[in-house]
């Protein structure tokens, strides 16, 4: 049942739910799955000055993205945002690594992973074939790091059908909540105060689960504390700390030499009709060898407005589409250039005809992508050359980090997220080794974009970041390592849970969705075993 306006109090649930994406919609589905009742509030949608899409947010330094580019109010979330790739955590994220400071999880993977297909089925990406076979021995690079995209990216029209039918799932939206009550005790939440309809009114139940993303929940949890001095870790205990996300942009060109390796990175349809890609990865062995963090690499196709891509083919495709006026109408921007200058263009792409040559047979195979502007960008290139993309994991660092300030009645957070010399250096270490060891296999090489001596600051001027949100609340076995219990329940609080990338460790190479969605299945399997233990007693 979904309420945009209610009759107070509102009626008392087993759990009630914070955030309406796509981490509090899974785990709001998967309790009412299992017999449970439960209140799900949502801030959005933010109309006007009715509501705002988050509050004041102080920026230390440009690294981050902008509030209204990271989050979104209303049914399904930052879904509205999401791309849809969906990836899994990997073994070794799970460990604690010698060379990763703070790393390792108070569980292993599998923990995570048996929930991987009920997560991908949520996120509409397929049947979710992630299983990977073990590293052979001395296996510097594997080719088989997976990610699928979801059939439908914005979760919510998708489930706002579902949501109307509920017996079981009550969600009022334009509730905003504000406040988290205290018992005497100080041992559990006694209730919320929300704001909804120009009142703040509360709301009471068995349990509580904040899933409002890492920077919001940070925000309430550190206004708690700011009542509360002594809770939660202290001023100086982690709750805050440790914020992390993903770099990621181009350093290199990829050309390869071998045409099956290019398939075999390319886009794919599975049986089922579920796009999917592999990616280039170093292998557990050599990443604690190097002392490296994990990441991996994707082809993206360069522009085809870009001479460098080194493609007669390509060049004439985009002479062509220019010559015809009609490339502003396909390109639309999604396919990236490499930097390099502009100077020269016309002829170097004319030096690429002449070089190349140029197959009508692979002309219209391009024009018909270049058309279909499919989710990538994904043009395959006669030449083998395309864009590398990375992707790599943070070190998580207890001085990036949020805060609050309050004044008026009005919490302001300030965000100080920050890059590690030790985050650029794994960047630059890993193409390295990823370049030897195309060329060792006559696979292919790099190309570097930058020179030596500027790729340091070209990886650095490229990191920005989040959308992601890691670590802020993090899962440990004690309060002074972390925020919240293996179960992902506030330490100090029998009632509190949160949900979401917030509560990682560690930040691995993978776009965050699938396993947070992944951990709130988990978490609601433990809701409900504790609803019915008490309800038993």
């Amino acid at each position: 049942m979904i309420l945009s306006k209610a009759d107070w109090p509102l009626p008392h649930a087993d759990v009630c739910v914070v955030g309406a994406g796509p981490v509090g919609l899974a785990l709001a589905l998967k309790l009412e799955s299992l017999g449970l009742t439960v209140l799900l509030l949502e801030a959005g949608p933010a109309e006007g000055d009715e509501a705002s899409r988050c509050g004041a947010i102080d920026f230390a330094n440009a690294h981050h993205a902008a509030p209204v580019a990271a989050t979104h109010q209303g049914i399904g979330g930052t879904s509205a945002l999401w791309g849809g790739r969906c990836v899994p955590y990997d073994d070794l994220d799970f460990q604690q690594r010698d060379h990763v400071p703070f790393s390792g999880w108070p569980f292993p993977h599998s923990e995570m992973s048996r929930h991987y297909k009920e997560a991908s089925d949520f996120l509409l990406c397929g049947s979710n074939a992630h299983d990977r076979s073990p590293a052979e021995e001395g296996q510097l690079v594997l080719t088989d790091a997976m990610e699928r995209w979801s059939r439908s990216p914005v979760l919510g029209p998708h489930y706002e059908e579902t949501l109307k039918r509920s017996k079981r799932v009550t969600l009022l939206t334009k509730a905003a909540v504000t406040d988290i009550v205290l018992s005497d005790d100080g041992e559990q939440v006694q209730a919320l105060r929300v704001r909804h309809a120009g009142e703040v009114r509360t709301v009471e139940a068995g349990q509580f689960v904040l899933a409002t993303g890492g920077l919001e929940i940070a925000r309430l949890l550190l206004a708690l504390q700011l009542r509360h001095p002594e809770m939660l870790g202290g001023p100086d205990g982690p709750l805050g700390r440790y914020y992390q996300g993903h770099l990621t942009g181009y350093i290199a060109i990829i050309q390869l030499t071998d045409q099956h390796l290019q398939r075999q990175l390319s886009f794919e349809t599975d049986d089922e009709g579920y796009k999917i890609r592999r990616r280039l990865q170093l292998s557990p062995h050599f990443q604690a060898q190097e002392r490296l963090l994990n990441s991996v690499f994707w082809l993206d196709s360069i522009s085809i407005s870009d001479p460098v891509h080194g493609s007669g083919t390509l060049s004439m495709l985009y002479l062509a589409l220019a010559l015809s006026g009609t490339y502003g109408r396909v390109s639309r921007g999604l396919a990236p250039r490499s930097g390099k200058a502009r100077k020269g263009q016309l002829s170097a792409h004319l030096g690429n005809i002449v070089r190349e040559g140029a197959s009508l047979g692979k002309f219209y195979s391009s024009l018909r992508q270049v058309w279909r502007n499919k989710k990538g960008p994904a043009l395959a290139n006669p030449s083998g050359r395309y864009l590398l993309r990375y992707h790599a994991e943070q070190t998580p660092n207890p001085d990036s980090r949020v805060a609050v300030r309050e004044n008026a009645g009005e919490v302001t957070l300030s965000v100080d997220y920050r890059i590690a010399e030790d985050d650029v250096t794994s960047v630059i270490r890993s193409h390295s080794l990823l370049d030897a060891w195309l060329r060792e296999h006559d696979l292919g090489r790099l190309e570097y974009i930058h020179d030596e001596a500027e790729r340091r600051r070209a990886v650095l001027n490229q990191a920005f970041d989040g959308y992601h949100q890691i670590g802020l609340a993090r899962i440990s076995h004690n309060l002074k390592d972390g925020v919240v219990d293996a179960d992902c329940r506030v330490h100090e609080l029998s009632n509190l849970s949160l949900a979401g990338a917030c509560v990682f460790p560690t930040g691995s190479h993978a776009n965050p969705t699938l396993p947070a969605v992944a951990l709130a299945l988990r978490l609601g399997e433990h809701l409900a075993a504790t609803v019915r233990r008490r309800q038993q007693a």
